[in-house]
């Protein structure tokens, strides 16, 4: 998958740079410079024979800075979150078109086409065999793959039926398993799937949020959910 570079120039994160002119304060508020002429003018016409303490200003002025220091660190993250958006945004948009593989065991056959697919091994597997099953729950093909060591085993159906027939278009259930160690054991299929459109911060009750891919095969999947993008 082609790099996306994403701009790092965020001179806005800078809080000395984010409305840091008095122009741009409210009338009602008071900044560190007010404090100060403020703490200033105390001093100049305080009483010589009752002294004031000024501590207490100096406590009041530490916590109007770290106020104004809150305030603009929140200002910078919320334009970071603006920019992140975009950047996502862009960068699954170039995701149209493209083809991934999701753990899935629902595979979609066009008419004339195929359905591409992965098993991955953790361990060396024997007699591996990838079953695919119509609508109606009748096992139509068996693929035997044989002997595998552990990695990342390929598969593909051309659409042919165990009986030579050519099956129509449709969804089928593609299922895999194996013996391993010496018992048989069911496998994750990950299945192959074109990109026909993208949500971004799409969810609501029980479906995926965040960036959502809508695939040909009818699924929608989170992008995080995607093992591989071609």
């Amino acid at each position: 998958m082609p790099a996306i570079n994403v701009d790092n120039n965020f001179t806005a994160l800078n809080p000395a740079s984010i409305n840091n002119t008095d122009a741009n304060k409210p009338n009602d508020e008071l900044n560190q410079s007010d404090f100060i002429q403020l703490l200033v003018a105390q001093v100049k016409h305080q009483d010589p024979t009752k002294p004031m303490d000024p501590s207490q200003f100096m406590s009041q002025l530490t916590q109007s800075s770290m106020v104004n220091g809150i305030n603009e660190l929140q200002k910078s993250f919320d334009t970071l979150a603006t920019k992140l958006s975009s950047d996502q945004s862009l960068q699954a948009a170039s995701l149209v078109g493209r083809s991934v593989l999701i753990p899935s065991d629902q595979g979609l056959l066009t008419t004339g086409g195929s359905i591409s697919g992965q098993l991955s091994l953790d361990e060396r597997a024997s007699d591996v065999n990838i079953k695919i099953y119509n609508t109606s729950g009748e096992q139509i093909k068996t693929l035997a793959l044989g002997d595998s060591s552990a990695g990342n085993l390929q598969f593909k159906w051309n659409g042919f039926a165990d009986d030579g027939s050519v099956v129509p278009a449709g969804n089928y259930l593609i299922t895999a398993d194996a013996f391993v160690r010496g018992s048989q054991q069911s496998l994750v299929v990950s299945l192959e799937s074109r990109i026909d459109s993208i949500n971004i911060n799409k969810g609501s009750a029980g479906s995926p949020s965040g960036t959502v891919l809508n695939l040909s095969s009818g699924q929608s999947v989170a992008l995080s959910e995607v093992t591989t993008i071609k």
